[in-house]
């Protein structure tokens, strides 16, 4: 299991920001704010595209706005191999960690 801390807000509405945590387990992806449950997709579910804002997710039709402490975690446990620059290097830095 992996945990994500961060927030999330829709593309149309940047302004309303929501705090999230971001659960990835067995191929899962669960959003929950406080006590909610915002989402559970499996992981085929989502088309996730890394921006300079954040992570760009469309699933059910919809499109959300990840903003996460961990970025370079997370886009790597989610497969992504692009990004920004910057995640980039961070994702990269990741991988030539030793005992990962």
């Amino acid at each position: 299991m992996q945990v994500f801390q961060g927030s999330l807000y829709m593309p149309r509405n940047p302004e309303n920001r929501v705090h999230v945590e971001v659960d990835l387990t067995e191929e899962r992806c669960k959003l929950v704010s406080g006590d909610v449950q915002l989402a559970d997709w499996t992981v085929d579910e989502m088309v996730v595209n890394a921006q300079p804002d954040g992570f760009h997710i469309r699933a059910e039709g919809e499109e959300i706005i990840l903003e996460l402490d961990r970025d370079a975690e997370f886009a790597l446990a989610m497969g992504l191999r692009t990004g920004p620059p910057l995640l980039v290097r961070k994702m990269s830095s990741l991988l030539r960690e030793p005992g990962e």
